[in-house]
């Protein structure tokens, strides 16, 4: 499976191509949030390097600047991408002039060895890690992510010294918060990697089907974020050195972020719009759904 997106990618617009490897996933699967894994066919004699070519050659065309490769987990998990995978894949990139590629990983899969071999390859690499807050009391009790913000500094201070571009996505809206603390934590957590993260991904909670969040949901003792929360953290971190970019999912959806039906599109517009230039002038807006979120704010 691919598909595509425009992204800023070393100081520019351009295209990006996603490609997404049928790995058997995750091997944490305990995150409240997150059902991934229940894709991944879990079969592990699946050729991947050959699903890469076929879908590279399939989806390529000569404005792609950019490779993303999900795995529904842990791309440099050796248990989901063996080695040898691995290699080959970047390697095809680099004699294919693909100028950079973006992998995810945890923590605990960021080894300096075997990322030594991948640098010198040639391809400039993007590590992208599902950090999601810098407050261990969330990580631990809000998400269960099974790692620590210090894990996530560990494997940062490899990626630099490799000279790895490192990407940080952070959640919006955990569970057990609420509108007015996510917020707070969002903002709080993009500040604490200013000087760590080369990208700050915010990522808006999205209900996954079988998971602790859906049961919260189904509940009615969970909401995910208001579309101004959304402007008001990307607002309040416009100015931090990395870039910053949000790129939601089921904008407008009963399962995803949204405000009402007479902004949503526009505000998913423009926070798309404010990922490539990092314009804040652009998150500037209006429309009378902003009272009833301003209310819930005041709440609590």
């Amino acid at each position: 499976m691919f598909f595509y997106n425009r992204e800023k990618i070393q100081g520019k617009e351009g295209k990006a191509l996603s490609i997404i490897l049928p790995t058997v996933g995750c091997r944490w699967r305990r995150c409240n949030m997150c059902s991934y894994f229940e894709d991944s066919p879990g079969d592990s004699s699946i050729d991947l390097f050959n699903v890469f070519v076929d879908e590279f050659n399939s989806a390529y065309d000569k404005e792609i600047k950019k490779v993303k490769i999900f795995t529904s987990g842990s791309f440099l998990d050796p248990k989901e991408v063996n080695q040898d995978c691995a290699k080959k894949i970047i390697t095809f990139l680099s004699e294919r002039d693909i100028p950079e590629v973006t992998l995810e990983s945890r923590p605990e899969y960021i080894k300096e060895d075997y990322l030594e071999e991948l640098v010198g390859i040639g391809v400039q690499i993007e590590v992208a890690i599902g950090l999601e807050s810098s407050n261990n009391r969330i990580l631990q009790h809000s998400i269960n992510k099974g790692f620590t913000f210090e894990d996530f500094l560990s494997a940062s201070e490899i990626l630099k010294k490799l000279g790895i571009k490192n990407k940080a996505y952070i959640m919006i809206k955990p569970p057990f918060l609420t509108e007015k603390e996510a917020i707070h934590d969002a903002i709080n957590s993009a500040r604490a990697i200013e000087s760590i993260a080369d990208v700050i991904s915010f990522n808006p909670m999205t209900v996954h089907k079988n998971t602790l969040v859906e049961y919260l949901w189904n509940k009615g003792e969970y909401s995910p974020p208001w579309g101004w929360s959304i402007l008001e953290i990307l607002k309040e971190t416009s100015e931090l050195r990395p870039d910053i970019i949000c790129h939601p999912v089921a904008f407008g959806r009963s399962r995803g972020p949204k405000n009402c039906k007479n902004c949503n599109r526009e505000i998913e517009k423009r926070i798309l719009e404010f990922s490539i230039n990092n314009n804040p002038k652009v998150l500037e807006y209006d429309c009378e759904c902003k009272k009833e979120w301003q209310e819930e704010l005041l709440k609590f």
